[in-house]
């Protein structure tokens, strides 16, 4: 391991670590009364903002070293081939946060937000989906760098186009929800829970579009390249245990309306089954509208490594891997 691969992967579990702090936070810093910014509990968001602000730069920064450790691609290697990456990317992860929190939050009301305002709220979500959305990613990179080092995968030829299918999927998402809504009646739940919702496996068909817009996963599991799949599953497994246990103590967002049971703390154990989909959602879509990082993030590093990337993205003047 290289000493700037180490020293990425130790500032990054420090941050990591820092982010526990909110589970020894005193409960009197929670309990009312609270000073109110037009209605926004100033010390609690402030409390709960900072540490999950260290677990998302912490789970960058360990990422982006576990990928240099291991030989991986990292998102840092892609916006150095062209400064217009990053926005490009950026607002490939804001879509793609903003999908999912239309189907989860808005329609399915599967989690809300019990110390936040409509107008904090209104006013964090993109750049908070789009910093979020780098979390997921780097964190999925780093497993699949890692799971690509100890396997040999065949190169992936050709992309199956499935986007018609993933298209009638999403119709039939909305057509469902539609019909629901139109029974009971549509009101936001942003802050609090709602008495109802809509069957979960509408979240699921949701999932299951969004997907099939992009042909590359498929094209994925045709080929028997299976180390995409098994990296969601390890760094949605890594990444939700250690980012929703300590959220469970004073809740910056709650869930409600996942089937089955509950862990202590009110955490859904389908909640918990559920990550892998998030990061489906959050790969796949980037994936449809950014075809550079589909190759990424769904081929194996003979097609998707730096060579491949510096086929697929032209360097500006200056850019070079070594960081």
């Amino acid at each position: 391991m290289g000493r700037a691969a180490a020293l990425k992967i130790g500032i990054g579990a420090v941050l990591l670590i820092a982010s526990f702090f909110q589970v020894v936070v005193p409960a009197s810093m929670f309990a009312p009364p609270q000073d109110r910014l037009f209605g926004l509990a100033l010390v609690p968001v402030f409390a709960l903002g900072l540490c999950s602000a260290l677990f998302v730069v912490g789970g960058i920064v360990a990422g982006e070293g576990i990928c240099d450790a291991f030989g991986g691609t990292s998102l840092w290697d892609v916006v150095t081939r062209s400064p217009l990456m990053l926005p490009r990317m950026l607002a490939c992860g804001a879509t793609a946060g903003l999908v999912l929190e239309i189907v989860g939050q808005w329609l399915g009301r599967l989690w809300y937000y019990p110390w936040w305002t409509s107008w904090f709220y209104a006013l964090v979500l993109i750049p908070g989906f789009a910093l979020y959305w780098l979390l997921i990613v780097e964190s999925y990179l780093a497993a699949k760098a890692v799971l690509d080092a100890v396997t040999r995968s065949r190169p992936i030829r050709g992309t199956v186009r499935l986007w018609p299918v993933g298209g009638l999927v999403l119709a039939a998402f909305l057509a469902l929800s539609i019909r629901w809504y139109a029974e009971r009646g549509l009101a936001f739940g942003v802050t609090g829970p709602t008495s109802t919702a809509p069957p979960f496996g509408y979240a699921v068909l949701a999932a299951a579009g969004v997907t099939l817009l992009s042909g590359a996963p498929v094209s994925a599991a045709r080929h028997r390249y299976w180390v995409p799949f098994a990296a969601i599953v390890l760094a949605a497994a890594v990444v939700s245990l250690t980012y929703e246990v300590p959220n469970a103590v004073h809740r910056q967002w709650a869930y409600a309306h996942f089937p089955g049971p509950e862990l202590p703390g009110g955490l859904p154990v389908a909640m918990f089954l559920a990550w892998p989909l998030q990061y489906v959602v959050f790969l796949a879509l980037p994936s449809a509208l950014l075809p550079d990082l589909a190759a990424l993030f769904w081929r194996p590093p003979a097609d998707a490594g730096p060579a491949g990337i510096a086929a697929a993205v032209p360097p500006y003047p200056g850019a070079s891997r070594e960081h």
